[in-house]
C-alpha cells in the first residue's frame, strides 16, 4: 500500500486560494469566513497493489466544515469522508475494515464487480469493535467508484455523517489515451454533498416525514467536505471525477461562464469519445468523469441549479411544496488556473474506449419493477404535517412491486453469465428515483420512452428513473440465496424505509 502527498497539495498548503466565499446561502456561522475561500481538500491517495493490505477505519471524529470550530462528524481513516483508494485491474487486494463506531455498520463497494460475499451489503454486518477482511479481485474496466455503509435501516444516517470514499479502478493506460492522470493536479476527485447545519456549525440529521418522502436535502452545499472551496489547476485540460454522495439531492451542473465541458466516463467506465455538454444532471450515487478546458487561463465557478427539476423534491401534489431553494444557481466551487502548475494535456482526446451497441437479443427474460413511495400511508395524518419520520425499523412505508424489503426474502433469481432487460417505473408518481443494482453493470436502453443522453450510453449501475427506464443488465458475479445482492432506490431515506429488493445469481 502506498500513500502520497501530491505536488499540488504541497503548493496549496504553502499558498492561498484566491476567491472569496459568498455569504448568501451559507449558514450563519460560515458567513464570517475570510474573503479568500478555502483550498479544495484533496483526499489522501492510497495506491493499492496486488496482495498489499489496505486498512479502512470507520470512526467518530471532529471536522471543520467552514470557518467555525471543529464539530462532531464521522470519517473513514480521516476526519470526514475517506481516502481515495486506487486499485488496478487484475490485482487482488485484501481489505481490513475496522468498525470503531458504537453501532453496527457495513462497507459496500459501490460499482465494484465482485461476488456478493464481499459486496458489503446489509448481510455483511460489522459489529462495533470488529474487523471485516474481504479480498477483492479486480476484474473490470478503468472507472470511478465509491464505498459507503449499507446497514439496513441506518444507511442514510451513516452516509450523511461522513462515511464515504472514492475508489478508482486503473488500467494504467490513461496517459496513452490522452487523459489527464496526475492525481490532485489535473485529475481531481470531486465529492458532492449537502448538509443542514445548526447554529454552532454541527451537521444536523433529524428527518421528518417530509424528508422521508422527498429525501433529506441540506441547505448548504459541500465539495470534498468543504464549503465553496477553490482549486488551483493547470491552464490546460483538467479531469474532474464527479461523485454525487448526497442522500437525495440531484445536482444540475454547469460552468458559470457557460463554457462547454466534456463527459468522458460514466459509472462503469469510459465512453467511446468525449461528449460535449453545457449542463450535466448527476443523481445520488452516480459518477461522471468530465474534462474542462482551462487553457484560456480564466477563473470559473462550478454551479448547480437551485432547483434541478429532476429530484425527489418535485413530488408536491399530495403533500404541498417540498423544501426547495429559489430559482437560479448555487455555487459549488471555484477553479483558478495557476501558472505554477504546468499543463500535461492541452487537447481533448478523440477516442477513448470500444463499446459495442447493447445486444438486446442476448436478454433471456424481461422483468418489471414498480417503485412504491407511498405504501403504508395510514400514518399520513401526523406525518404529512412535518412530524418526525418513523424509524426505519419501525415499519416500512415504501417498497418495490408492492412489497417492502425483507432480509429473508429473495425477490429475483438470475443466472450467472446471462443478461436480462429490467424495466423500472416510477409508478405514475411525479417523483424521480436513482435506481442502483449491486454487483452488475447495465446499459440504458431507454428513458421515458426515448433514447438516453449520449453521456449515458456507457456502462452504468445507477439510472435516474423519472417516469420509466429500460436497462440491459449483465449478471457475471455469483450471489447465493443466503448472501444476495441488492437493488434499490438510492435516495437513502427511501432505501432505509423499504424501497429495496434482493436478488440471487446462481
Amino acid at each position: 500500500m502506498k500513500t502520497s502527498l501530491t505536488r499540488r497539495q504541497t503548493l496549496l498548503l504553502s499558498g492561498s486560494a484566491a476567491a472569496g466565499l459568498v455569504a448568501a446561502g451559507l449558514p450563519r456561522w460560515a458567513q464570517g469566513a475570510p474573503s479568500a475561500g478555502p483550498a479544495l481538500p484533496i483526499p489522501r491517495l492510497i495506491e493499492a497493489r496486488n496482495s498489499d493490505p489496505v486498512t479502512l477505519t470507520l470512526q467518530k471524529t471532529r471536522h471543520r466544515f467552514g470557518s467555525g470550530p471543529a464539530v462532531p462528524s464521522r470519517g473513514i481513516s480521516a476526519s470526514y469522508l475517506g481516502p481515495v483508494v486506487c486499485v488496478r485491474n487484475g490485482d487482488t487486494i485484501p481489505f481490513h475494515v475496522e468498525n470503531r463506531l458504537d453501532e453496527e455498520t457495513t462497507l459496500h463497494w459501490h460499482g465494484m464487480l465482485v461476488p456478493s460475499h464481499v459486496d458489503g451489503g446489509p448481510h455483511n454486518t460489522i459489529r462495533p469493535g470488529a474487523v471485516w477482511s474481504p479480498e477483492l479481485t479486480i476484474k473490470q474496466p478503468a472507472s470511478t467508484n465509491w464505498f459507503h455503509p449499507h446497514p439496513h435501516g441506518n444507511t442514510a444516517r451513516q452516509v450523511y455523517s461522513g462515511l464515504a470514499g472514492m475508489m478508482i479502478v486503473s488500467d494504467g493506460a490513461d496517459r496513452d489515451r490522452g487523459l489527464p492522470a496526475t492525481y490532485g493536479v489535473d485529475d481531481l476527485p470531486i465529492v458532492l454533498q449537502d448538509k443542514r447545519f445548526a447554529g454552532h456549525g454541527a451537521a444536523v440529521y433529524e428527518p421528518d416525514m417530509m424528508d422521508l418522502m422527498h429525501g433529506f436535502q441540506g441547505d448548504t452545499l459541500l465539495v470534498n467536505g468543504s464549503i465553496a472551496p477553490t482549486a488551483s489547476v493547470p491552464a490546460g485540460i483538467v479531469r474532474l471525477r464527479l461523485l454525487n454522495a448526497a442522500n437525495a439531492r440531484v445536482f444540475d451542473l454547469r460552468v458559470d461562464d457557460r463554457r462547454p465541458f466534456f463527459v468522458v466516463a460514466s459509472d462503469g467506465g469510459l465512453l467511446t469519445e468525449p461528449v460535449e455538454v453545457k449542463r450535466l444532471v448527476i443523481a445520488p450515487a452516480e459518477r461522471y468523469e468530465v474534462l474542462v478546458d482551462f487553457t484560456d487561463g480564466r477563473p470559473v465557478e462550478l454551479v448547480t441549479a437551485s432547483d434541478a427539476g429532476h429530484g425527489p423534491g418535485i413530488m408536491m401534489s399530495m403533500m404541498g411544496p417540498a423544501r426547495r431553494t429559489s430559482g437560479g444557481v448555487e455555487l459549488l466551487m471555484r477553479f483558478r488556473p495557476d501558472a505554477a502548475l504546468k499543463p500535461a494535456v492541452t487537447r481533448l482526446p478523440r477516442q477513448l474506449a470500444a463499446l459495442a451497441a447493447p445486444d438486446v437479443k442476448s436478454a433471456v427474460t424481461w422483468r418489471t419493477f414498480v417503485l412504491n413511495p407511498m405504501m403504508g400511508m395510514g400514518m399520513m395524518g401526523m406525518g404529512m404535517m412535518g412530524g418526525r419520520a418513523p424509524a426505519a425499523d419501525g415499519g416500512h412505508m415504501m417498497g418495490i412491486n408492492g412489497r417492502s424489503f425483507a432480509m429473508d426474502r429473495i425477490d429475483v433469481t438470475a443466472k450467472v453469465g446471462t443478461a436480462e432487460i429490467w424495466e423500472i417505473s416510477a409508478g405514475g408518481m411525479p417523483m424521480a428515483h436513482p435506481f442502483h443494482i449491486h454487483g452488475a453493470s447495465f446499459r440504458i436502453l431507454s428513458k421515458n420512452g426515448g433514447k438516453p443522453a449520449a453521456y449515458e450510453s456507457g456502462w452504468k449501475d445507477v439510472v435516474l428513473v423519472e417516469e420509466h427506464a429500460e436497462v440491459l443488465v449483465r449478471f457475471d458475479n455469483p450471489a447465493p440465496p443466503k448472501m444476495p445482492f441488492m437493488y434499490h432506490c438510492h435516495i437513502l431515506e427511501h432505501e432505509d424505509h423499504g424501497m429495496m429488493g434482493q436478488f440471487a445469481v446462481v
